[in-house]
């Protein structure tokens, strides 16, 4: 038996974790041969993986050290070797291992997917006549151990592409769920050399580098099981809890599965009951969401916004009033007057589906009063238990010598609190989901809706006299009176005492900014807390979205950044620093190839599988011809000739400094301005002008 166990001398950080998520395991990689299509025993063969241990220890086995008289079949020495190791590990970790391409059995077109690294070695041992760990699963469309195996495999891919995770975890720092792209944004570390192994055969490369690149992507992978103590495996430990499921299974399924699984637990256990309303699964129609106030569109310089928030709107209304797929028209309260839902609520649905051409009516809804509803039950202890923790997290963090640990482990458990109990509210509105009824999810956004149109009214009449900026779901935005600015802090107070009082709802100051831009559309504003040391808050800009191109993302943040920091300056500054960018544009198109393809590249995130964009849709002719899936990331440089591969104006590849559509680049970048800059009194066209005759140069 011939492999390497060393450690690796290419990667900086050190990969050593004693979490009990990781411990005595070993995350993997495999790579073959890339081909095209639909599997063949012929098409492709595997030629190198490699084992990376919880204690950072790396078996690298490659296909070269089998290569002499004592092996006859190398491909099937190495096998042997990756089967051998595989077994010696209880637990492992791998990185889309899982996974199958399917394709059109009448066709042969592919549809999704693509083929895994269990997938591949499973069929090169059918191939070889050796006993696979592993069987095909769900008609054939992943690939998972053998139901009688004792080993437990997590296929990290699934952990992070949840919605929970990605956002609720990581605020949405990747971009896509790419081995690389997750890698670069968590750990700042990427695939070595950059290179992909699905569209370049490394195996022309030296075996030097095959080694080091197989290597590579099981640290990564490792790395990412272990990131910060292992904290989405820990997380992932206590949602099992929640969801009454087995935790290797909830890291392979979606919220759906997880309150599906604890509904019905609590229904076999006689904690809810659906006796009482035996059509308690509607079929999905189309509701309307939360309420949004269109926002006036203005700068507001030296003048302070206060940002108010509704704490737990929603675990508020379902728990108040009772709202679940169990409670909703039980056969048991229909003549009680106290069960009704409010005729205000009724009026406020009809008023929405009326407005928004939706063709049905709502004429009276109930919820049970004799029994406590399935989902405000697991509110009620879901939420209580958050309570607890964070009051034990203040308590530890206030003592003179915290312990590290109890703080680790009291924040994981309330985030993962926080996480089921707002995993749930969407569901009722998801067509696929068990217990889906969109007639509980309308109540439950109708009365929220309502209640911040309360507040709004509430807040404009007198005695406080608010101006409302914007307002959204559960936030409004208020400027105090120019006569009461003096007291705006108790009048704001006041305000919030109110809004318990009359509505039942906990609001709290999230925010003071004293310079703010408000674009007239929902949910895009930026804000310039009052808080010292605090950074401007900028939400839902075009300019900053990740297709845009890292140049046009970096200026866009730093002029409306200096806009809103420094509003009695713009006028000077601003234009300085687009002459700037523009210059900057040029020292990047005269850089290095890395310097355009790090700085101009677009990128788009396919929303459907390539084959299902309509015919000239460069999403779906780009993700078709980067051999992209659902979920992965296409993209392309602006150029000013025609390119081969392409036959458009764009190309996949990053072009030569003289084939750079530079004018494409500037016109791109200031039209991602053009909103901020007008909202800020500028002239755009007089700037425009100016802007291009000050970089005359750049053409």
């Amino acid at each position: 038996m011939t492999f390497e166990y060393k450690e690796s001398s290419t990667l900086r950080k050190e990969i050593k974790s004693n979490s009990a998520e990781v411990t005595d395991s070993a995350s993997i990689d495999f790579e073959w041969i890339p081909f095209s299509g639909e599997y063949n025993h012929n098409k492709t063969k595997i030629f190198a993986a490699a084992f990376c241990t919880n204690e950072g220890k790396r078996i690298v086995l490659h296909i070269s050290k089998y290569q002499n008289s004592e092996h006859q079949n190398p491909e099937k020495a190495l096998i042997q070797d990756i089967l051998f190791y595989f077994n010696q590990f209880a637990r492992t970790f791998g990185w889309y291992t899982t996974g199958i391409a399917i394709y059109d059995k009448k066709t042969g077109k592919w549809i999704k997917g693509r083929d895994s690294d269990f997938f591949i070695l499973h069929q090169r041992c059918l191939y070889y006549n050796l006993e696979s760990p592993f069987e095909l699963g769900y008609n054939g469309r992943y690939i998972w151990l053998k139901k009688n195996s004792e080993n437990k495999h997590i296929d990290l891919i699934k952990v992070f592409e949840k919605q929970l995770i990605k956002d609720g975890v990581f605020n949405g720092k990747y971009k896509t769920t790419s081995l690389d792209s997750v890698s670069r944004d968590i750990l700042g570390i990427s695939k070595y050399n950059d290179i992909n192994a699905g569209k370049a055969n490394i195996l022309e490369k030296p075996i030097e580098v095959q080694k080091k690149y197989v290597r590579r992507d099981a640290e990564l992978v490792m790395m990412l099981a272990s990131y910060n103590n292992s904290l989405v495996l820990r997380l992932m430990k206590v949602l099992s809890y929640y969801a009454e499921m087995d935790y290797y299974k909830i890291c392979h399924t979606t919220v759906s599965s997880w309150y599906s699984n604890k509904y019905k637990r609590m229904i076999k256990r006689g904690d809810c009951t659906i006796d009482f309303t035996p059509n308690y699964r509607v079929e999905k129609r189309k509701i309307i969401g939360g309420h949004h106030t269109i926002p006036k569109r203005g700068l507001f310089s030296n003048t302070k916004i206060y940002e108010l928030d509704v704490k737990g709107m929603y675990p508020s209304i379902v728990i108040n009033s009772n709202f679940s797929f169990d409670t909703l028209n039980c056969t048991c309260c229909s003549h009680d007057p106290s069960a009704q839902l409010n005729q205000e609520i009724i009026n406020m649905i009809n008023k929405d589906l009326q407005e928004n051409n939706i063709d049905r009516r709502v004429s009276r809804r109930w919820f049970c009063k004799k029994r406590k509803g399935a989902f405000p039950m697991i509110l009620d202890k879901v939420l209580e238990e958050r309570e607890n923790f964070l009051r034990l997290l203040r308590q530890e963090e206030s003592k003179p010598n915290p312990n590290q640990f109890l703080i680790e482990e009291y924040n994981t458990r309330q985030l993962s609190a926080k996480l089921f109990a707002n995993s749930g509210f969407g569901l009722f509105a998801n067509e696929y989901f068990e217990f889906s009824n969109y007639k509980v999810a309308e109540c439950i956004t109708a009365k929220g809706r309502l209640i911040h149109k309360q507040m709004e009214l509430m807040a404009q009449q007198i005695p406080f006299n608010f101006d409302i900026i914007f307002g959204f779901t559960d936030s409004i935005f208020i400027k105090v009176n120019e006569i009461d600015k003096n007291d705006a802090e108790e009048k704001v107070n006041w305000f919030i005492g109110k809004c318990k009082e009359e509505f039942g709802v906990s609001v709290e100051v999230k925010n003071v900014f004293v310079n703010s831009i408000f674009y007239g559309k929902k949910n895009r504003f930026v804000g310039f807390p009052i808080k010292e040391n605090e950074k401007p808050i900028i939400k839902g800009l075009d300019g900053l979205a990740d297709s845009n191109p890292l140049w046009i993302k970096k200026w866009v943040h730093k002029i409306t950044e200096e806009i809103i920091k420094r509003p009695e300056l713009r006028f000077k500054n601003v234009p300085k620093l687009l002459t700037e960018a523009m210059f900057d544009l040029k020292n990047i198109v005269c850089g290095s190839p890395s310097s355009i393809e790090k700085e101009l590249k677009f990128s788009q995130k396919l929303r459907y599988h390539p084959n299902a964009y309509v015919p000239g849709y460069r999403t779906g002719y780009l993700g078709r011809l980067l051999e992209k899936d659902k979920g992965e990331e296409v993209y392309w440089y602006e150029t000013n000739k025609i390119d081969e591969k392409t036959k458009c104006n764009y190309s996949i590849l990053p072009p030569r400094p003289e084939d750079v559509n530079v004018e494409k680049y500037k016109g791109w970048l200031l039209d991602k301005l053009r909103d901020t800059l007008e909202i800020a009194g500028f002239n755009f066209e007089k700037l425009r002008g100016e802007i291009a005759e000050n970089t005359r140069s750049l053409i």
